[in-house]
């Protein structure tokens, strides 16, 4: 895989898993659970909790907040930029470099 296609594909991924986290951030807030939507944006703005626990929560919910078609896109989107910084890892070199890894 390029790294261009690489880069492309993670892109589209990454957005694809941001709107589907804030679509879930956006239920919290419309179905009552206030304190757990701040909670999972002041943890992903501080240390990039939130988003896995906005995930595992949607999940959760995901029946009852009539939501199973969103968290499984959101699921594909995931695997998909997982998958793609397996198989191309160029693009994460400078965090590499960083660590001196």
């Amino acid at each position: 895989m390029s790294d261009t296609l690489a880069g492309v594909v993670v892109g589209l991924a990454s957005l694809v898993s941001l709107i589907c986290f804030i679509l879930v951030l956006i239920q919290m807030f419309q179905r009552g659970q206030t304190g757990m939507g701040i909670a999972c944006v002041a943890l992903s703005l501080c240390c990039g909790l939130g988003g896995l626990i906005t995930f595992v929560y949607g999940w959760v919910k995901a029946r009852d907040w009539n939501m199973v078609n969103l968290m499984t896109i959101w699921t594909v989107a995931f695997a998909i930029d997982f998958l793609a910084g397996i198989l191309n890892p160029a693009p994460f070199r400078f965090v590499r470099e960083m660590l001196h890894y």
